[in-house]
């Protein structure tokens, strides 16, 4: 197998398979299409058990609008409204009242001030920065994830950390995924999964019953990423794509 080189209307170039190249350049021209639906999706991140689903998706919005309409949900919730989320767990249910409603208060002001950098085109934080060498966007909608690895580092406080950087092959990144930017409609689930146990602190829980009482008030954007050995057929537009023609890049093309 042997690399092409894309390169995007904003002049960045990576290296992918031709018939990556070419599925790229037909998701391009389809993507607005409005409505689209993805056959057999099976997800595995964060998970012990894969769910495989079938997802029902809008691909045609504003990004900014979309931010725009979180940043008024997110103002307008309250504790009361995500509690039911929160005291699930014990962690947060064995805070006093006021200790959760402090905690969700502090979240709260984090996630719109995220909100504000993302309207703002602030990408001056790590999380941010990560985001930016590792993919990289082809169109409105679409974008392509670099294969990585972890990089260890010493910061400016002298502790070690790690952080994620793009695979080079002759001084250019690698796409590993295809991605595309979605409203989800509904989910037929195929094949229920199971998530891996976490031991997230109170805070942390309190921020994911936050996003799930957003998503209750559809302003939930999502992302699928797309592999020939995750999916089954994909439908944007009409036009069906099948998942050999997202082909996978063999792990042995590389040193590392």
């Amino acid at each position: 197998m042997s690399f092409t080189v894309f390169t995007t209307e904003s002049g960045d170039k990576f290296r992918c398979t031709q018939t990556q190249a070419d599925t790229l350049e037909k998701l391009k021209d389809v993507i607005h299409g409005g409505i689209g639906t993805v056959h057999g999706y099976t997800a595995t991140s964060g998970r012990i058990v894969p769910e495989t689903s079938d997802i029902q998706f809008i691909t045609h919005f504003s990004v900014a609008r979309l931010y725009e309409r979180k940043a008024a949900a997110l103002e307008s919730l309250t504790y009361d409204d995500v509690a039911e989320f929160a005291e699930r767990n014990e962690k947060v249910s064995a805070l006093s009242h006021d200790e959760r409603v402090e905690l969700f208060e502090q979240r709260k002001e984090q996630e719109l001030a995220s909100i504000q950098k993302s309207l703002d085109g602030d990408r001056s934080d790590n999380y941010r920065q990560a985001h930016d060498r590792c993919y990289v966007r082809i169109g409105k909608g679409v974008k392509v994830h670099f294969r990585t690895y972890d990089e260890k580092y010493v910061d400016e406080d002298g502790k070690k950390r790690k952080r994620k950087m793009p695979e080079l092959v002759g001084g250019l990144p690698v796409a590993e995924s295809i991605m595309l930017d979605i409203l989800e409609l509904n989910r037929k689930v195929i094949q229920k999964g199971e998530y891996k146990p976490v031991n997230s602190g109170a805070s942390v829980l309190i921020k994911n019953a936050m996003h799930k009482g957003l998503n209750s008030r559809s302003v939930g954007l999502k992302t699928l990423s797309l592999k020939e050995d995750n999916f089954d057929s994909l439908v944007v537009s009409r036009k069906t794509f099948l998942a050999e023609e997202f082909e996978n890049i063999p792990d042995d093309l590389f040193s590392r």
